[in-house]
């Protein structure tokens, strides 16, 4: 049974750190060892749905985030990490 639409709107809505501690709490009790066989596979892969929902909300915030880094002359700028590393200006 996968998971369906309705459950991956469901984690879309949550913030990072909810999907995260969701997805936590999925692993301990997984990790428990007192789940019956078809729990541990609904659990499963409601971890997988929720984990790439994860990924891709992180992989969304690390292209918003701006990165200081030293210039060549030894000052600082502020750097997109969309910029390639070559096409950085010097100053």
């Amino acid at each position: 049974m996968a998971v369906d639409e309705a459950k991956i709107k469901e984690f879309e809505a949550l913030s990072f750190e909810e999907g995260m501690a969701r997805l936590e709490e999925i692993v301990r009790n997984m990790e428990g060892g007192k789940v019956p066989l078809e729990q541990m596979i609904a659990n499963f892969e409601e971890g997988s749905a929720l984990a790439a929902v994860c990924h891709k909300k992180l992989s969304s915030l690390k292209r918003k985030i701006d990165v200081l880094q030293k210039n060549p002359a030894g000052g600082t700028m502020w750097k997109n990490m969309d910029v390639p590393e070559n096409d950085v200006p010097e100053n």
